[in-house]
């Protein structure tokens, strides 16, 4: 038997009602009267979020982690992971998340030795705000074998001063190695972080997430430990892009074996959407590959040589897959765009970021038809990294959806989370009334945004005609809003719905 919702409002306030059966819309109309349907008394209907870019584990994973974002000199930082310490078990790290130096006076970050005056014994590592960094003690250098001797990693940073010593700064592959060195994560830890964040993102009306770096540990427990999550109730569908070496590279996990992991997936609820490469790095750590240089110096690093990263896209590509190249900086995309170009379907990939981007690679962009995401949220919680990081000629440009739309490219908006807490509202927002300093003529309409987040986030993922909208024939994802949209207050869902189950319903 089918569910019946009537009395609603559109986002324009036009009248809507809809019947659901089977996890799907089965008749979308202005009024359907029947007496047995449930009346909406005006609510305003919207289709579920799709965050098309995010990091679904280790955003449940944070939630445990000392979170730094609120401090804004180095001896809060410091007193924060002291008065943390006493509740690290032993045998286990100081995590902290959030740690953002362009925050301090000086735009200078902590020194191993300021950290080591904390703990000499118990490894601590603060993971930059933009995940690309993080700075450490000796103990975490001792844990992943790093001494003065160890040559940087290719696509990485052991930051060293003028005399040759380690400063416990870790930029990229540096920062991936000592971190991959902590103890891993339970197979049950997997399982309930996934669970947790996809209980935050429901009561923020996603409905849909996108976890960006599948297999960044161990793919194989990733990938059941998804499907483990979805099969207890997760309260989104998560669509999974692939780290690419573990799919491509010499160590990949057996071909058969993750066949038969994703096989057993119902795609609806978890499915693999395509592969991931990383091309660059992040503006706050002056690690993304600009043209032109950083107030602080240099211009960035390439993660991969030009004609590598062209043979991965290609490797990829040949096998079927769509690829998602994250590349923040203007010098980077000009090379990703080179390898999506070198394939014969450049329009199924996607863009990841593209930050930085001149009217040229605009329309390169749309000339390609690949589909670009886009972060607004991060304009509002590190805008202030940017200005300080950038030249005053350039920082004012960055994200331009408004561009984006005009030049006609697949856009979605999406939040990287767990960078920033990423409630759509706040992306959506950001990206109609940019912050100050920021050109305002790169401003969407509040309904160009909500599309970005929804039919867009669908095109990012492949699921036009199945997610999205609410038409005749989808997942029955929505969200409901008693009081109606009133962009300006913040709005926040009063129920949640995931093929007409309900996910989230707020507190009276």
């Amino acid at each position: 038997m089918s569910v019946v919702f009537r009395n609603g409002r559109t986002m324009k306030g036009e009248p809507l009602a809809f019947a659901v059966e089977h996890g799907r819309f089965i008749e979308v109309a202005h009024e359907i009267d029947v007496p047995y349907a449930r009346d909406l008394k005006g609510a305003t209907v919207l289709p579920g979020f799709i965050d098309a870019h995010c990091h679904v584990m280790p955003t449940g994973f944070d939630l445990a982690k000392l979170h730094l974002g609120k401090h804004a000199t180095k001896q809060d930082v410091l007193d924060a992971v002291r008065d943390r310490l006493s509740s690290v078990r032993p045998g286990q790290w100081l995590h902290a998340v959030h740690y953002d130096q362009t925050r301090f006076d000086d735009n200078a970050h902590l020194h191993r030795a300021q950290l080591d005056a904390v703990s000499s014994d118990v490894p601590i590592l603060l993971r930059h705000v933009n995940g690309h960094a993080s700075v450490c003690n000796s103990a975490a250098l001792i844990a992943a074998n790093v001494s003065e001797e160890t040559q940087d990693p290719k696509g990485g940073t052991y930051v060293r001063d003028s005399g040759g010593l380690l400063t416990g700064v870790l930029l990229e592959r540096a920062h991936e190695h000592v971190s991959d060195c902590s103890p891993p994560p339970s197979y049950a830890e997997r399982v309930e972080a996934a669970l947790g964040a996809a209980s935050v993102m429901a009561r923020q009306g996603v409905t849909c997430a996108s976890d960006m770096m599948t297999g960044y540990s161990d793919l194989e427990e990733e990938l059941a430990a998804y499907w483990d999550a979805s099969l207890k109730g997760a309260k989104v569908r998560f669509r999974l892009y692939l780290q690419w070496s573990p799919v491509f590279g010499p160590s990949a996990l057996a071909e058969e074996r993750r066949r038969e992991l994703t096989g057993a997936m119902d795609p609806e609820l978890c499915k693999v959407a395509g592969a991931k490469i990383f091309a660059d790095g992040a503006i706050g750590a002056g690690t993304a590959a600009i043209h032109g240089e950083y107030t602080t110096g240099g211009n960035g690093k390439l993660i991969y040589e030009p004609a590598r990263l062209t043979e991965m896209v290609r490797t990829a590509h040949a096998a079927g897959w769509p690829v998602a190249v994250h590349s923040i900086g203007d010098r980077s995309t000009d090379h990703v765009l080179d390898a999506f170009e070198a394939t014969d379907e450049p329009s199924r990939h996607r863009l990841e970021h593209a930050i930085i981007a001149s009217d040229a690679q605009i329309a390169r962009i749309a000339r390609l038809g690949c589909h670009v995401t886009m972060q607004p949220e991060f304009l509002l919680r590190i805008g202030h990294a940017y200005r300080r990081q950038l030249s005053p000629d350039v920082s004012p440009k960055l994200k331009r959806a408004r561009s984006f739309l005009d030049g006609g490219i697949r856009l979605s908006f999406n939040s990287d989370r767990p960078v920033v807490p990423g409630d759509p509202w706040d992306g959506i927002l950001t990206a109609a009334n940019r912050p100050e300093g920021f050109d305002q003529s790169e401003n969407v309409t509040v309904e160009e945004g909500l599309r970005a987040y929804t039919l867009g986030g669908a095109d990012a993922n492949g699921d036009v005609g199945l997610l999205g909208e609410i038409k005749e024939g989808q997942l029955a994802d929505f969200q409901l809003y008693d009081s109606g949209v009133e962009p300006g207050n913040g709005p926040k869902p009063d129920e949640v719905f995931v093929g007409g189950e309900p996910t989230y319903r707020k507190e009276s």
